[in-house]
C-alpha cells in the first residue's frame, strides 16, 4: 500500500501521538494534531476536562450537569471550533469523543457514540480526566485550504494555549496557539 508523503507523515504523527499519550496533564493547555490528506482534514484534540467543563469528574448536581451539556454542545459543533479557509468548502463529516473512564458520564446511552463499560471505582480513581476528540472534515476544494482559525479559546475560556502538530502536503510544523494567536496557516 503506497501511503504517499502525506499518508506517511500522518502515520508518523499518529505513532508520535500514541507514544505521548501519557504526557503531563496540564490545566489550561491542550494538544492538537492537524492533518490534511487530500480532501480530508482531521483534527485531534486532547485536553484535560478542566479546560472544557471546569471539573474533571462525573458531573455532580444540576450546575455541573448543565455545564457538561453546554460543553458537549460546543464540542459537537466542530465547524465553529475549527474554521477552515472558506474557499476550501470544508464540512464536518464526523466527530468522535473519548472521555476514558468517564465515557458513560458524558456520553449516556443513545448519544450516538460507542461507550465502553467502565467499573465505577475506575472513574472514581481518575482524578485528572481528559478528553480525546477526533474531528473529520471533507473539503470540496482542498487546494484552497490554507489555514484554520482555532476558536477553542472562545468556546472554552479556561483554555490558554494549544500545542499543535501540523501535517499537510505543503508543510509539516509545530506551533503554539493562544487566544491572541489562534490562526494556524500553511
Amino acid at each position: 500500500m503506497n501511503l504517499g508523503r502525506t499518508g506517511a507523515a500522518l502515520a508518523a504523527l499518529l505513532m508520535m501521538a500514541g507514544a505521548g499519550a501519557h504526557e503531563a496533564h496540564v490545566h489550561g493547555a491542550a494538544k492538537l494534531d492537524v492533518v490534511q490528506d487530500g480532501a480530508v482534514l482531521t483534527v485531534h484534540l486532547a485536553s484535560p476536562l478542566m479546560n472544557l467543563f471546569g471539573f474533571e469528574h462525573a458531573p455532580h448536581g444540576a450546575a455541573e450537569q448543565a455545564a457538561a451539556q453546554q460543553g458537549m454542545a460546543r464540542l459537537r459543533d466542530g465547524e465553529k471550533l475549527f474554521v477552515a479557509s472558506p474557499a476550501a468548502g470544508c464540512r464536518l463529516e464526523s466527530v468522535r469523543f473519548d472521555f476514558g473512564p468517564l465515557n458513560r458520564a458524558f456520553m449516556p446511552a443513545g448519544d450516538g457514540a460507542a461507550v465502553a463499560a467502565v467499573a465505577p471505582q475506575a472513574a472514581a480513581r481518575d482524578a485528572h480526566a481528559d478528553l480525546d476528540a477526533d474531528y473529520v472534515f471533507r473539503c470540496k476544494a482542498a487546494s484552497a485550504l490554507r489555514q484554520i482559525d482555532v476558536k477553542l479559546f472562545d468556546a472554552f475560556p479556561a483554555l490558554q494555549r494549544a500545542a499543535v502538530q501540523l501535517v499537510t502536503p505543503a508543510k509539516q510544523a509545530g506551533a503554539t496557539l493562544t487566544r491572541a494567536g489562534y490562526r494556524l496557516a500553511w
